[in-house]
C-alpha cells in the first residue's frame, strides 16, 4: 500500500457489547446500542489513513446508536449515499440523508444515530491540517478554530462539487493497489477538498475569504510561515526558519518586510501572543497562565507579560481572571 493503512471490518449480527468492544480496540471508546431492543447490529468499512487524513467508505445495515466520550480533534465530511444519519452536539441535532451531507468538529459530537442502511463516505481532516490550509489561503496567521455550517445541500452547484470531489478522492484509494494514484496525488486532492469546503460552506472567515486576495507570496516565505505555525511552541531563532524555508537569512527579512511589512520574529511573536490570548480567554482551559504561556514557545515570563500588555492592552492575568470568573 501507498498509504498509511487500510483497516477493514464486516461485522454481522453482533451485539452491543461486543460492537461497542470492537469500536474501542478499533477507533475509540463509545458505547454502542441498537435502535431497537435486543436487536443484533450489522456493520461494515473500509478505512485509509492518508498523511493527516482519514477517508472511509461505511454502511450500518441494521440501524444503531453510538455514544462518544469524546471525539477526535478532527472535522468530518459525511457524504450520503442512502439512508439517514444524526449526529447530536450537545447544542442541536444535525440530520444527514440524500443529498444532505455534514460537515462538523468531531470533537463535539455527543452521539450518532444511524439507521438501518445508511451508507456514506467519510473523510476526516486533523484540525491542524485544515487551520493551515485556511491560512495559505487568507495569507495570515489563523488564532480561531472555524466554526461550520453544519449541513451541507449537495443538491446545488456548489453541493455537487464537494460530492463529486468526495467521490473521486475514494474511487482514487479504493482500487487494486495496481490501480492506485500515487499518495502525492491523493493529498493534493484532500488539499483541494480543504479549500473547497473552506471557500464554499459558510463558516466564521467566509466574509474574510471573499476579500480579494493579495498578492502571491513567494513559496519559501510559506514555507517560512507554515515552519512557525508546526513549530510554534519549539525554540526558533531566524536562522532555524531560514533553513527550514531553503533561503538565506538576508533574503527571508528581505520577503517578510516586502510582503508582511514586519520581520520574521515579530511575526513568529504575533503568532504566539493569538494564540496564548485564545488560550487564556477560553473557559475551556484550566492551565495557569504561564504554562499557557510556555505551551507557546514563551520561555521568560517577565518579558512575555510585557508583550502581551503592549499588544492587547491588559496583562494575561486579567484575561485569566476574566476567564475564570465568566467574563464579570
Amino acid at each position: 500500500m501507498k498509504y498509511a493503512g487500510l483497516s477493514v471490518f464486516k461485522i454481522m449480527n453482533a451485539d452491543a457489547d461486543e460492537m461497542t468492544e470492537h469500536y474501542a480496540k478499533t477507533l475509540s471508546p463509545v458505547k454502542v446500542e441498537p435502535l431497537q431492543r435486543r436487536s443484533l447490529i450489522s456493520v461494515e468499512d473500509r478505512h485509509y489513513a492518508v498523511e493527516r487524513c482519514g477517508v472511509w467508505n461505511g454502511r450500518c445495515h441494521s440501524g444503531m446508536r453510538v455514544t462518544l466520550s469524546g471525539g477526535p480533534d478532527a472535522y468530518a465530511l459525511y457524504l450520503p449515499s442512502s439512508g439517514v444519519m444524526a449526529i447530536e452536539t450537545g447544542r442541536k441535532q444535525l440530520v444527514s440523508e440524500p443529498a444532505v451531507g455534514l460537515l462538523g468538529d468531531m470533537s463535539c459530537f455527543d452521539k450518532l444515530v444511524l439507521h438501518e442502511d445508511r451508507s456514506h463516505i467519510g473523510i476526516a481532516f486533523e484540525k491542524s491540517a485544515m487551520i493551515r490550509q485556511l491560512s495559505e489561503l487568507l495569507d495570515a496567521p489563523v488564532a480561531d478554530g472555524i466554526e461550520f455550517a453544519d449541513t451541507v445541500n449537495l443538491g446545488t452547484v456548489k453541493g455537487s462539487r464537494i460530492a463529486a470531489l468526495g467521490n473521486l478522492i475514494w474511487s482514487c484509494l479504493d482500487v487494486d493497489e495496481v490501480h492506485q494514484a500515487s499518495s502525492a496525488f491523493i493529498e493534493r486532492l484532500l488539499q483541494a477538498m480543504m479549500t473547497l469546503l473552506l471557500e464554499t460552506v459558510p463558516n466564521n472567515y467566509s466574509a474574510r475569504l471573499t476579500k480579494p486576495i493579495s498578492p502571491a507570496i513567494p513559496k519559501r516565505l510559506k514555507r517560512a510561515i507554515e515552519y512557525m505555525h508546526a513549530n510554534v511552541s519549539s525554540p526558533m531563532g531566524i536562522a532555524d526558519i531560514a533553513e527550514a524555508a531553503g533561503t538565506s537569512v538576508r533574503a527571508l527579512q528581505a520577503a517578510f518586510q516586502q510582503f508582511k511589512d514586519t520581520t520574521p520574529l515579530n511575526y513568529l511573536r504575533a503568532i504566539r501572543l493569538e494564540g496564548v490570548r485564545k488560550a487564556l480567554t477560553d473557559p475551556a482551559t484550566s492551565l495557569s497562565v504561564s504554562e499557557v504561556a510556555r505551551s507557546w514557545g514563551f520561555s521568560h515570563m517577565g518579558r512575555f507579560a510585557a508583550l502581551y500588555h503592549q499588544s492587547f492592552g491588559e496583562m494575561p492575568s486579567n484575561a485569566a481572571k476574566l476567564r475564570r470568573g465568566g467574563g464579570k
